[in-house]
């Protein structure tokens, strides 16, 4: 979608600069019969006036299209007596992180974590070691998970959705006789 809206912009520039700059040539000398018709029409400080308009609306559409603004991080803001507090998506999905390494029985895990108007909706995926209960596994990883971004952050989880993604399998070595 990104790419398309730039292409468009490019695109959209491109016109626009070029409209603009084919008036501008009109002042100093009208290219066909439609330029003398603009020319004779509307005279050459309004020409002026719009072809220097168009061009440089056109240039910086083009320059929109060509160089993207740098998206600033998402934020979560909190703020407090002193002021006011970012925290960025990418250190809430860390802070996920941190609550799946400690439980041993989960071998892998995706986060994303996006900010809804009720509070944080934590996505994971994981990755689960085989031979364990996997409705008290999901129910005590959302539990953590609200519990301690709720705890160090302050902010309210609204919900922690897992998806079991994959059993993992330990191998087991085989005897050669």
């Amino acid at each position: 979608m990104k790419s398309i809206r730039r292409v468009l912009l490019i695109v959209l520039g491109v016109l626009i600069m070029g409209t603009g700059i084919f008036l501008l040539l009109a002042t100093v000398h009208p290219l066909g019969g439609t330029g003398l018709y603009l020319m004779h029409r509307y005279g050459q400080t309004v020409l002026l006036l719009v072809g220097g308009a168009l061009t440089v609306i056109g240039l910086i559409l083009l320059l929109m299209g060509i160089f993207p603004s740098k998206k600033q991080p998402e934020t979560v803001l909190q703020t407090g007596d002193l002021g006011e507090v970012r925290i960025t998506l990418n250190a809430l999905e860390n802070m996920v992180l941190r609550v799946v390494q400690q439980k041993k029985e989960i071998r892998g895990s995706k986060r994303k974590v996006v900010s809804t108007p009720r509070g944080l909706v934590v996505y994971l995926q994981v990755k689960v070691a085989a031979d364990q209960n996997l409705p008290e596994l999901s129910s005590e990883l959302q539990r953590d998970v609200k519990n301690y971004l709720e705890e160090i952050t302050g902010i309210v989880v609204s919900e922690v959705k897992v998806n079991i993604e994959n059993i993992i399998l330990e191998q087991v070595p085989l005897k050669v006789k």
